[in-house]
């Protein structure tokens, strides 16, 4: 047998049973602001027995710090006239206009027990036999509020660690540039340029041009594996330490051998590719060795070639390795590019590449070294659109006048 709506909403029985099986605290207080009803969660909340809770003034049913501490009735504390609570009560009397889901953070006296309670609470007017009433609905809200604080806290210090961290990646922004050379070496016969791109705020790329002597150029170029602060880290150690090796500029071969017994062991996965060459200004020689780094490439009567001979393994990893360089004579008008594999990883790892480095050098082969590598590196940055590099980018060059 089907039971009618309005049967339901004249059983007092079943307004009853929804009265009581609501989880929130609710009471009822009449224009005295005393408590006339109220259901099971409400007194579980406040741990009152119904004697002490019909009939008996709001703020001394809750335990409200300043009724107990004041021994005084609620409405006359020193903080009735900024409760929350009892201004939206006397508010819904006079306007009957309702609260909705104000929180306020109190202190209380439950279970004649000192507690901070954050409590939504609800406050509307209602009218029962032309009596006025003011129901109250209050969620206690404390553990939500609390996580939120923590919450609050750890954000906060979030943004403190994250504000340190971004100082110090300026700082080691700083220090890595003081590496790289402010100013490539003006020599008479032969024209120089640079570009580097690290991926992130500082990279693992290094690179120099070293006027060892009135005769002699050294050009370096590096790549730790990785980048961010760890391969920073390591390149500040390379510089550092080709600075104590200087007097081995002159010879590539034990300069690479050299680098590579300082960098052992640097650790479990880190490991650096290198490349160095010595050009002779008079002689036109240029000796040169390759550690695991990627081919130098020549451009000579307009014909790419790539210097795949004098290699070495990786620095940092083996012991007795043999180094040995290779030497070759450079004429007027060759172009030497030297770059870190960020660059051919940025066409490789296209899934629909159908071109190559060699495509984008060959485009501009008879362009002065200036041109031809800036005009490399827009061509792949377009390439690329709006793909980020998946590595630092270094490309070097010179020609011979």
């Amino acid at each position: 047998m089907k039971v009618s709506l309005k049967e339901l909403k004249d059983s007092n029985f079943f307004l009853n049973t929804i009265f009581e099986n609501i989880t929130s605290a609710i009471f009822l207080v009449d224009k005295n602001i005393e408590v006339q009803q109220f259901n099971e969660p409400f007194q579980t909340l406040f741990n009152k027995k119904e004697d002490q809770i019909l009939g008996k003034l709001c703020g001394n049913v809750i335990g409200c710090k300043y009724t107990i501490e004041e021994k005084k009735k609620c409405g006359s504390t020193s903080n009735c006239d900024q409760c929350l609570i009892r201004k939206s009560i006397i508010k819904a009397f006079k306007e009957k206009t309702p609260t909705f889901k104000n929180v306020v953070h109190r202190d209380f006296y439950i279970n004649n027990q000192f507690i901070q309670k954050y409590f939504q609470f609800t406050t509307k007017h209602l009218t029962f036999n032309e009596e006025n009433m003011v129901m109250v609905i209050l969620d206690d809200i404390t553990q939500i509020e609390i996580s939120k604080k923590k919450l609050r806290e750890r954000n906060k210090m979030i943004e403190s660690y994250h504000k340190r961290l971004k100082e110090e990646l300026s700082l080691a922004k700083n220090v890595q540039q003081n590496l790289i050379p402010k100013k490539l070496p003006e020599i008479e016969g032969i024209s120089l340029t640079s570009i580097y791109q690290p991926l992130e705020e500082i990279g693992g790329d290094l690179y120099d041009f070293i006027k060892i002597d009135e005769d002699n150029l050294g050009i370096f170029l590096s790549d730790i594996s990785g980048h961010g602060v760890p391969a920073a880290m390591v390149t500040a150690m390379v510089k550092a330490i080709m600075e104590t090796g200087k007097y081995l500029f002159n010879h590539p071969a034990v300069l690479m051998s050299y680098l590579n017994k300082k960098l052992m062991n640097i650790g479990t996965t880190m490991y650096l590719t290198a490349l160095y060459g010595v050009y002779n200004i008079k002689t036109h020689q240029f000796t040169y060795i390759r550690c695991g780094h990627p081919y130098p490439i020549l451009i000579r009567n307009h014909e790419y070639i790539e210097l795949n001979t004098a290699g070495s393994t990786v620095l940092g990893v083996f012991e007795n390795i043999n180094f040995e360089s290779e030497t070759i004579e450079l004429k007027p008008k060759d172009k030497l590019i030297f770059y870190t594999d960020g660059l051919t990883e940025s066409i490789d790892h296209d899934p629909y590449h159908v071109i190559t480095l060699k495509d984008f050098i060959l485009r501009y082969k008879d362009k002065d070294i200036l041109s031809l590598i800036h005009n490399i590196y827009e061509d792949i940055t377009q390439y690329k659109k709006d793909k980020d590099f998946e590595d630092d980018i270094c490309i070097l060059g010179m020609e011979i006048k």
